[in-house]
């Protein structure tokens, strides 16, 4: 009898502590803005080109593509990005930028910006390479 009583009360602490736990881990999850962001090279510059930029105003502007790949391995995807000629940085073809991706939806993507110290490109290899 006191066996049952002890194993029952141990199982009841253990499922209190695994709701907790759920809680808490859900609560995370709702938490979580569902962007991630991920290295990409852009693949095509066109311009100058008179294009309408993000905001809608119409001006002279670059046209920017890149290719990148999701954090856990899917693409390749494109984003393109029209860019104002007056802009202080300038994209060159191999070019290493940020992406935006919504994780969701992967192909929902922005440029956030150049950058010129992302360690890889593309998705993580499973085998270090030396």
């Amino acid at each position: 009898m006191l066996t049952i009583v002890v194993f029952g009360g141990l199982g009841l602490v253990l499922l209190v502590t695994a709701c907790i736990v759920a809680d808490i881990v859900a609560g995370v999850r709702r938490r979580s803005d569902g962007v991630e962001k991920t290295a990409g090279r852009v693949t095509k510059v066109r311009g100058p080109v008179r294009g309408q930029l993000d905001s809608g105003a119409t001006a002279e502007c670059l046209e920017v593509t890149v290719e990148y790949y999701t954090r856990h391995g899917e693409g390749p995807f494109e984003v393109a990005r029209m860019i104002p000629l007056a802009a202080a940085s300038s994209y060159a073809k191999n070019d290493r930028v940020i992406v935006s991706y919504d994780i969701r939806a992967p192909r929902r993507a922005r440029i956030a910006g150049k950058v010129s110290h992302w360690p890889t490109i593309g998705p993580r290899s499973a085998v270090p390479q030396a």
